[in-house]
């Protein structure tokens, strides 16, 4: 007859640790592992090592109605930066015992979409959301399912009218960023390619780049086009549709509002023969992990997204266990990294006209 060995329980690891059973329950939470002294949790965590000792997390979600699982929306699988900030995401919940249910709701779908979602991970009981997709339309039901009880925290994109906690990055400086780095080279006439308006990251990044061309006299913001999607397709349609137009390009410098967006600018201007950064400079924004490979390589606004993605994560788990959130902004400080897609106009370049034209969209 095979004997079966007992499995040990908190009780057994409380009297191996000397400690009582409640010391090694919250040793042993990620939520509640700050409320004892480090010496007495490493001497449970040893305890528990040496018995083999596991706590039953299931359980203990069911006894607090509770499934250890938040929510995340972002507006894009494709984009990069989301896969970026999904990893300082879940590595954080991950380490505190949470898991991630993540949900895709495209800048271009309608509201019902933004709707149907909340629901569905309602349904699936998450404890709290981090929405990385918000825009302007979709206040009022961001600002309802707060004032459900639902724990939410905006992250790289935000919403002022809602009161919700925010997790962002300070694009205003972004943008003023772009602006002095152009300008310290010498360009006067730029082109900027601006994302939708009602998307927070666009329209302060917008801000911060106009407020200092506005403080530079000699300085014209040749013009401000609007993209639908940050994307490099979109990019390249923008781009194109200008240069289709017949009038000369004469912008010796374009700030795009994020590195696709960029990208799809600088393969339009290089169908028609104008190079980047000899006639053109390009300025883009995020520092996407491939910016740093083209050729040239771009220069754009660097984000610290994975930390954004850890604060985030940290956020929403304070408004769980809270449960009676405060309005409060974490801004995260970006940096502007230069490479070779931006130089000096002084080499006597002239204006570069379109000798050909192109389709409003690409091929």
């Amino acid at each position: 007859m095979v004997s079966r060995q007992r499995v040990p329980t908190a009780a057994d690891v409380a009297r191996l640790a000397g400690v009582h059973a409640s010391t090694v329950s919250r040793s042993l939470d990620p939520r509640k592992r700050g409320q004892v002294k480090a010496a007495t949790r490493e001497r449970v965590v040893l305890a528990a090592a040496t018995l083999g000792y596991h706590p039953n997390l299931v359980a203990s979600s069911l006894r607090r109605r509770q499934s250890n699982t938040i929510g995340v929306l972002i507006s894009s699988f494709s984009n990069p930066i989301y896969g970026e900030l999904l990893h300082g995401i879940s590595g954080e919940l991950e380490r505190l015992g949470y898991h991630l249910l993540i949900t895709e709701v495209p800048d271009d779908a309608d509201g019902d979409r933004l709707s149907d979602a909340i629901d569905m991970m309602r349904a699936r009981g998450i404890d709290g959301l981090i929405c990385a997709s918000a825009r302007g339309r979709d206040a009022a039901i961001l600002r309802s399912l707060a004032e459900s009880g639902m724990p939410v925290i905006l992250c790289l994109r935000w919403i002022e009218a809602t009161g919700i906690p925010r997790v962002v990055n300070d694009d205003a400086r972004g943008g003023a960023l772009a602006a002095r780095h152009l300008l310290e080279l010498g360009h006067e006439r730029i082109l900027e390619i601006a994302g939708p308006t009602d998307i927070s990251t666009f329209a302060e990044r917008a801000r911060g780049f106009r407020e200092v061309l506005a403080e530079s006299p000699g300085s014209i913001l040749y013009t401000t086009v609007r993209s639908a999607t940050p994307s490099v397709e979109e990019g390249y349609r923008v781009m194109a549709g200008i240069l289709a137009s017949g009038a000369p390009f004469d912008a010796s410098a374009v700030f795009a509002h994020n590195d696709l967006l960029a990208v799809g600018a600088i393969d339009a201007l290089a169908d028609v023969g104008i190079e980047c950064p000899r006639q053109v400079s390009v300025v883009g924004y995020n520092d996407n992990p491939l910016t740093g490979h083209l050729q040239p390589g771009l220069t754009t606004i660097r984000l610290q997204i994975d930390r954004m993605g850890k604060e985030a994560a940290r956020a929403v788990l304070a408004v769980v266990a809270e449960r009676n959130p405060v309005e409060f902004v974490i801004s995260l400080q970006p940096e502007l990294i230069v490479r070779e897609s931006t130089i000096t106009p002084a080499d006597a370049r002239s204006t570069a006209r379109v000798e050909q034209d192109l389709p409003l969209d690409p091929a």
